[in-house]
């Protein structure tokens, strides 16, 4: 069974059967190398550098996505479901270093469900996809450096599954890049809309970006404060990335099912909006570093999977996958 479109994205598809065993370098560099793939990359790059965000519409096959769907069906009610409060950072409070209306502070809720990884089936068409060496080299190529498999057990490739009502606060993400592959949608069209601001936060994850925050939650997100005043917000900020007011954009993508998502996670804010209708949203969201050994903190496993599982090296899925570089 195909599982990227290469009907879609020629310029990915090889000629030629690869092994993750001979790692078949000339194969996978050479799909990258028509003028289409570079035309394709180099306008990628430039819309995530704008805008914290490229996608790709039909980037899997519909048999793709129809197996895929079922078996996240058949797993859907042993996801794990997080019902609780979280900050834009995903850090525990720290009332020593911020005030108690400091953005760094401010606690959201979010409840949705999650599919670890190692609770996908061996034969699974997301494991099978996050292990395929174009994706990677694919990846690498539209951020402009070489990125790596995550080797977090859980999260490296897991399932974020939306039931009604459900829905994800704003919040950045630990790792650099996410990947997400949108299954499933929300019965309620006009629910679990994926939105997200321009870049917000530097390429030091020590960049806090206080104030950019703190405005983006006024503008956007005036029900969740209920009334709060952050003390960093500042109505005159002004974003180099955006045009306009100079305050964060909020850019609301059209997810349909298929559709690959390349997301700075890291530095643009992002949600998804309460989900209305009776059918789940289901979406796949692989992530990887610019570093190798990349994992999730303990704390955020908990929160997302219920549990803390630490990489472990001799663990096959991990060793199964070349880094492409």
């Amino acid at each position: 069974m195909k599982i990227i479109n290469e009907e879609k994205y020629p310029w990915l598809a090889v000629r030629s059967t690869y092994s993750t065993a001979q790692n078949n370098g000339d194969s996978i560099r050479s799909f990258l190398s028509s003028n289409d793939a570079i035309e394709a990359i180099n306008a990628a790059n430039k819309q995530l550098m704008r805008t914290g965000a490229v996608y790709f519409p039909n980037f899997l096959t519909n048999d793709a996505i129809q197996n895929a769907v079922k078996e996240l069906e058949q797993r859907e009610n042993l996801a794990y479901t997080t019902d609780g409060v979280h900050t834009a950072y995903l850090r525990n409070v720290d009332h020593s270093q911020f005030s108690e209306n400091s953005v760094y502070n401010h606690e959201m809720p979010t409840k949705v469900a999650s599919t670890a990884f190692d609770e996908l089936s061996s034969t699974s068409v997301l494991r099978v996809l996050y292990h395929d060496p174009r994706l990677l080299k694919l990846l690498s190529a539209i951020v402009g450096k070489t990125l790596y498999l995550s080797d977090d057990p859980l999260g490296c490739c897991s399932v974020n599954v939306f039931r009604p009502h459900y829905h994800h606060s704003f919040h950045f993400d630990e790792s650099e890049f996410s990947v997400t592959l949108m299954l499933q949608t929300a019965e309620d069209p006009s629910s679990g809309l994926f939105q997200y601001t321009n870049p917000l936060r530097t390429h030091d994850n020590h960049d806090l970006a206080l104030d950019a925050t703190a405005t983006a939650l006024h503008l956007y997100d005036r029900k969740g404060l209920n009334g709060k005043e952050l003390s960093e917000n500042n109505m005159s900020f002004r974003n180099s990335g955006d045009s306009g007011s100079g305050h964060p954009s909020l850019h609301t993508l059209d997810f349909q099912p298929g559709t690959l998502l390349v997301l700075a996670g890291s530095k643009s804010l992002h949600r998804v909006t309460e989900i209305r209708g009776k059918r789940s949203r289901l979406v796949a969201v692989l992530t990887f570093a610019s570093r190798p050994g990349f994992s999730n903190s303990a704390a955020v496993q908990t929160m997302f999977w219920g549990r803390s599982l630490r990489p472990r090296k001799d663990v096959q899925d991990q060793l199964e996958a070349p880094v492409v570089k």
